[in-house]
């Protein structure tokens, strides 16, 4: 029975994250695939649906990486607030790259107490071409969020994080901000 109560509970973490998933991308699709909505409606009810479930916060942390060490604290403010606006209008600026695929979850691993890696595939109508997409979930404040999307074997966070050292090692972090404007 104990066996049994903990399996289960441990396969809890990773179902919900799945759930997660798997909600918020049949949610997405059904605003995106919405006639009788404005593209203008879409893209906020988009926003509202990713700065709901992704730790946009963590992200933005995570995308300034040793930088954030150089920056004062005014620096940190405005970043996170310019970086919270640019992840918002990013997503739903994708809109029209949506042609209906399907975006299926097929499995999950947990990797630690507090960290689940999804598994899914997107499935495109048109020509069945398969694209296998990673989210990784995490627990944070005894909230399920998503913090990174790994298409085929690239991390979109790590992918954002590059580009920024580059821009502020180059240019500086006025010109990140102005860029993210």
């Amino acid at each position: 029975f104990l066996i049994f109560f903990f399996t289960s509970f441990a396969n809890a973490f990773e179902k919900d994250a799945e759930q997660l998933v798997q909600l918020t991308t049949d949610n997405a699709k059904k605003i995106i695939l919405d006639n009788y909505k404005k593209v203008e409606e879409k893209k906020k009810e988009i926003e509202k649906i990713a700065l709901n479930v992704v730790d946009v916060d963590g992200l933005g942390r995570f995308t300034l990486g040793d930088n954030k060490s150089n920056l004062n604290e005014n620096q940190i403010k405005i970043f996170s607030s310019t970086f919270r606006i640019f992840f918002a209008k990013n997503i739903s600026s994708r809109l029209q790259n949506y042609s209906d695929q399907n975006i299926q979850v097929t499995g999950s691993k947990k990797i630690s107490e507090n960290y689940v890696l999804v598994n899914s595939k997107m499935i495109s109508k048109k020509d069945n071409q398969e694209i296998k997409i990673d989210w990784r979930v995490f627990k944070v404040n005894n909230k399920l969020v998503i913090r990174d999307l790994v298409i085929e074997g690239l991390s979109l966070a790590k992918t954002q994080r590059e580009e920024f050292n580059s821009i502020i090692s180059s240019k500086g972090f006025d010109s990140l901000i102005a860029n993210l404007n």
